[in-house]
């Protein structure tokens, strides 16, 4: 469905973006925070990242880049940038959600992540009462799907997340 407004300046334009993200990254035992939608999930280990390796809001965000036309969080924080290193992925967010503001609105945030290991369904209703918070939505889904044990996506060793939103252009 395309929903169009004509406008005499501009032409048409789309009032309906979608964005898609990905993001994958490998476990590490030196990390012992594995962060995840905002929230931290005990396991024994964590994620081998510049950041806080939070996967789930890094593959959201991408996406929220892709619809509003942002590039990626990877053009507004270089991973060789001393002001990446350990930054908490709740400020990546919030500097993409401040680029986006009275100028799109997110609508529904779909989310899947792709991991044999820890098993994270106990975690889920917390994972997405956080991410509704965090993103200022109510629509928000969350899928946790396995591997099975197949050596894809970087193998048991690590998660896998993949995010895709729609937003809505604010009217003026």
């Amino acid at each position: 469905m395309r929903i169009k407004r004509k406008t005499a300046a501009q032409g048409p334009v789309h009032l309906l973006r979608i964005g898609f993200g990905f993001d994958v990254h490998r476990f590490s035992s030196k990390k012992k925070d594995l962060m995840l939608g905002g929230i931290k999930i005990a396991a024994p280990f964590g994620i081998d990242a510049v950041s806080d390796g939070d996967a789930v809001l890094h593959a959201a965000c991408d996406a929220l880049c892709g619809a509003a036309g942002l590039g990626d969080i990877g053009d507004m924080f270089p991973p060789g940038s001393k002001r990446s290193k350990g930054i908490r992925s709740t400020k990546i967010l919030d500097t993409v959600l401040k680029k986006m503001k009275n100028r799109y609105q997110l609508l529904n945030l779909d989310l899947i992540i792709i991991t044999d290991r820890p098993k994270l369904a106990g975690h889920k209703k917390r994972m997405v009462t956080s991410l509704k918070k965090l993103f200022k939505t109510g629509q928000v889904n969350v899928k946790i799907k396995s591997k099975e044990k197949l050596d894809i996506l970087g193998g048991t060793d690590s998660l896998c997340v993949m995010a895709q939103v729609l937003m809505k252009k604010c009217q003026k």
